[in-house]
């Protein structure tokens, strides 16, 4: 006989159990929040204390958040599928080779979304000003960050058959 899942009795039970159901999700984003500061903090410094401009910087912010996002996720976000000894290699390759598609959109983006700003009034009334390459630079990482989460929950951490049978137990007594 399958086990039926309980209806939550109100708005505070239904939101802890989204809240259980989604908790690796919202880890993921909280280390992501964290490397997006990384990040911006990273190119603000390439723009005015190293006079950086253009794809490098972007490329620089994005790797030095993605090396920082790899450890605070293997630690923290993935802790139940840890890589250690010589699996932190190997996942951490993984993870840069997946991170890389990420990293390939954010800047891209980044590029494509400073060609479109510079042609806008906006621009031109604050030429180079560096809240819009930050600007563009978070929209871009957050592009980067959808591909980067799809592929490393897939490919870096994938779920072990135990992990997705306990995962649709819960789910069930949810």
């Amino acid at each position: 006989m399958e086990p039926t899942a309980t209806k939550p009795k109100n708005a505070a039970d239904w939101l802890r159990s989204q809240f259980q159901r989604n908790i690796r999700v919202i880890k993921y984003g909280v280390v992501g929040c964290t490397g997006i500061v990384l990040n911006l903090g990273t190119l603000a410094l390439m723009v005015t204390v190293f006079s950086r401009r253009g794809w490098f910087p972007s490329a620089v912010a994005n790797i030095v958040s993605t090396v920082a996002n790899f450890i605070f996720h293997n630690l923290w976000t993935f802790a139940d599928r840890q890589h250690r000894g010589v699996r932190l290699i190997r996942g951490f390759v993984s993870f840069v080779l997946t991170s890389a598609a990420g990293i390939g959109v954010s800047t891209l983006a980044y590029v494509g979304f400073t060609r479109f700003a510079a042609h806008l009034a906006i621009n031109k009334a604050h030429p180079g000003g560096l809240e819009i390459l930050l600007a563009c630079q978070f929209v871009a990482v957050l592009l980067g960050a959808a591909v980067s989460y799809l592929l490393n929950r897939e490919f870096t951490w994938p779920e072990s058959e135990a992990d997705a049978a306990a995962e649709a137990t819960q789910t069930q007594e949810i």
